[in-house]
């Protein structure tokens, strides 16, 4: 598929952002680093191992459900804590809570393109210009969820949030609100 035609659609979705859906979508992900910001102050550990674990347990979860899980596993990091997501991502989030928090040793432990943009953008929300193309972000542009789409995705944000002057994860922020909302 040619970029401009995921770019327009990109475009449109952006456009038919309210103006709370705008709002919204321009400071999640401070929002999702303060958030962070108070689970590493309870749980006393550095924001980065925090983020990290966030970001581990977020494939197939709901932010909600994602802070819940990351509280619980953070008061019991155990392989059987109960989180929903994947065995594998329980695993990763042990292995970020055993590292020495770097940020390039807990991308390299996330390994994922989202998760590891996921990771980035609510940890340096300010100044990061990743973009987490989750199953919404797919969906935006009418791709399949894909390792092969995720390039193309990911640049086509980028190029419409250089347009607009924005951060990439705020795009992003942003048609995800509009795109789930109108599948909710």
């Amino acid at each position: 598929m040619e970029i401009k035609h995921l770019e327009t659609k990109i475009i449109h979705h952006f456009n038919n952002a309210s103006e709370s859906e705008v709002t919204d979508g321009f400071s999640w992900y401070e929002r999702a680093h303060n958030e962070c910001i108070l689970l590493s102050q309870v749980f006393e550990l550095p924001l980065s191992k925090v983020v990290g674990v966030v970001s581990a347990l977020s494939p197939n979860n709901k932010w909600h459900r994602n802070l819940h899980d990351t509280w619980n596993f953070l008061d019991k990091p155990h392989l059987n804590t109960k989180v929903c997501t994947f065995k594998n991502q329980r695993r990763k989030a042990l292995s970020i809570l055993k590292s020495d928090g770097t940020d390039s040793t807990i991308l390299g432990i996330l390994k994922g393109s989202k998760t590891q943009n996921f990771f980035n953008n609510i940890l340096h929300y300010n100044s990061s210009d990743a973009v987490t193309v989750d199953l919404w972000a797919f969906r935006s542009v009418e791709l399949d969820q894909s390792v092969k789409n995720f390039k193309i995705t990911a640049t086509a944000y980028k190029n419409v949030a250089d347009s607009l002057g924005i951060r990439p994860h705020q795009l992003q922020a942003v048609v995800w609100g509009v795109v789930r909302g109108a599948t909710a």
